[in-house]
């Protein structure tokens, strides 16, 4: 059985990732490159008018700016022959992930996707959306989901096969 809850909310650690704010852009701030809206020490996913609200500062979110350095913090491989079977339906499956994802939290992108012979790599902006798209693989397509996690800084690896 559960304890009961404190009401306090799981605090990100800022040290381990550098492209976090560490002082807030100001009250309300839009991404320029996303349309990612900062307000209330949160982002998020508003509409076009929400974002051009008066005194909203311009600035580039932490997931533009990682995609732009190409700065991951989850990689996903995929391997295995069924992928090259239904390699299309796996790839649509990963992009709504992603898409549910920033709805949630626009931070959780994907930053590339490189196919080579036989694999499929994928880069992200955060380990949760590495770990999650291998925790849905593993629940639509079945196969074999390994995590490794390293222990200096907030990045995992995630190998699915099949």
């Amino acid at each position: 059985m559960k304890g009961p809850r404190t009401g306090t909310k799981k605090a990100i650690d800022t040290a381990k990732d550098p492209y976090l704010n560490k002082l807030a852009p100001g009250d309300k701030a839009v991404c320029t490159k996303c349309g990612s809206v900062y307000k209330d020490k949160r982002w998020s996913m508003k509409s076009a008018a929400a974002a051009a609200a008066p005194g909203a500062v311009e600035v580039t979110c932490p997931a533009c700016q990682k995609i732009r350095d190409k700065y991951a913090d989850g990689y996903v491989t995929l391997s295995g022959d069924f992928l090259a079977e239904h390699k299309e339906e796996i790839l649509n499956l990963i992009r709504n992930k992603e898409e549910r994802s920033m709805h949630t939290n626009p931070l959780h992108r994907i930053i590339e996707i490189k196919e080579r012979p036989g694999t499929i790599e994928i880069t992200t902006t955060t380990d949760k959306l590495a770990q999650r798209i291998g925790q849905m693989l593993k629940k639509t397509f079945s196969g074999e989901v390994e995590y490794k996690w390293s222990d200096d800084v907030k990045l995992v690896r995630v190998f699915w096969k099949r």
